[in-house]
């Protein structure tokens, strides 16, 4: 259900890296102008204390394990800058339950000359382009973090996860958690020191992918909500609303019952969750005037997740566009300050180390595997 596309061809990329960004240095002044008048972004930090959560349940970790399998992924360099290397990798899933034929692709900002280099893993929105969130990855690039944006095609199964959307989030999960593995076997990468960042679709992805794999060391998921059930039936996202639209259409269904399908078959819920979730490793990035993602679900969230450090946009879901400048800066200095307050970094695992532990347990299901 993700990750279906084609190697690009480097040219075509780069004009159309050129073409969009001309278009967002372009973007009209009175656009600036009103988002100050409005109101200026705020920063709340995190006042709670340094308790730290409780372990995730054994019965929810095995809803993620997978089995060990190698990767063999494929590199094309598509362009050179000063500070890093741009690659296109691809590699299969190697997920024994995973239906999705294509790999598992990603554009991964390879920096040459650091070693044992942090690394921020960006998730994108639901339309696959990375237009929005390129300049986060490369900004992190240019500031000592190898980044890895994981491509989706979520827009391309919405529909269908709508159907069976437990499904649609464990495969997220696990496709994801197959970047990690990835990760913790290359050279010249710390991967006891990860960070990811996420925004609309991606916050809700990297906010399942930080409280299931500990090898998240700090989270900023932007835009992101605590009922994908309400959020689905009440967004004004154009994609999202033909999803459902179709839905409700051929299945002769209204809203509400679809809403109602969804709580009954998501059996693992971010608000589930948000007690295992460590509140000082958590920015969140809030939109006030959101429709596409609720605001008020987006509150719910936060909320949720004891109050964690909150940066509150004077804006709606696609205008929130204009602060990329300022929230990348806002993350970025979140992340160092997350690794700073942990030097010995996360422990590092392979993502099924949980699920050999809990198969000696008998906590999870046979196919969970016990080792190479």
């Amino acid at each position: 259900m993700l990750m279906n596309l084609e190697i690009p061809d480097p040219v075509r990329l780069a004009t159309r890296r050129q073409s969009i960004g001309a278009t967002l240095r372009c973007l009209p002044s009175f656009v600036v102008l009103l988002s100050t008048m409005t109101g200026c972004a705020s920063v709340t930090p995190y006042a709670g204390d340094e308790t730290e959560p409780p372990p995730l349940p054994s019965a929810v970790t095995a809803r993620f394990c997978y089995p060990r399998a190698p990767i063999n992924a494929d590199l094309q360099l598509i362009d050179q800058k000063k500070h890093f290397n741009v690659l296109y990798g691809s590699f299969e899933s190697g997920l024994p339950d995973d239906d999705d034929p294509s790999p598992i692709t990603f554009e991964y900002y390879e920096l040459p000359d650091v070693d044992n280099a942090p690394v921020a893993v960006v998730l994108t929105i639901l339309n696959g382009q990375k237009d929005l969130v390129r300049p986060f990855a490369r900004y992190f690039a240019r500031h000592g973090y190898a980044s890895i944006i994981v491509d989706t095609t979520q827009r391309k199964t919405l529909a269908m996860d709508l159907l069976e959307p437990d499904k649609a989030i464990r495969q997220s999960v696990q496709r994801n958690r197959r970047m990690l593995d990835w990760v913790t076997e290359q050279r010249g990468l710390d991967a006891s020191r990860i960070v990811v960042f996420g925004a609309s679709l991606g916050g809700f992805n990297a906010m399942y992918l930080s409280a299931i794999d500990g090898r998240i060391a700090a989270v900023v998921p932007a835009l992101a909500a605590s009922d994908l059930p309400y959020v689905f039936a009440n967004s004004t996202e154009r994609r999202v609303k033909a999803a459902v639209d179709r839905v409700l259409e051929e299945r002769r269904i209204s809203a509400d019952e679809l809403e109602g399908h969804l709580r009954e078959n998501i059996d693992t819920s971010i608000l589930d969750l948000a007690p295992y979730i460590d509140p000082a490793r958590v920015q969140m990035i809030i939109a006030r005037f959101d429709k596409a993602v609720p605001t008020v679900k987006q509150r719910e969230l936060r909320d949720a997740l004891r109050e964690p450090e909150t940066i509150l946009l004077p804006t709606g879901h696609i205008a929130s566009a204009v602060y990329i400048p300022f929230l990348r800066k806002r993350a970025l200095r979140f992340f160092n300050r997350a690794l700073e307050e942990d030097p010995g970094g996360r422990t590092v695992r392979h993502a099924d180390s949980d699920c050999f532990s809990l198969a000696a347990e008998g906590a999870a299901e046979p196919r969970i595997a016990t080792g190479n």
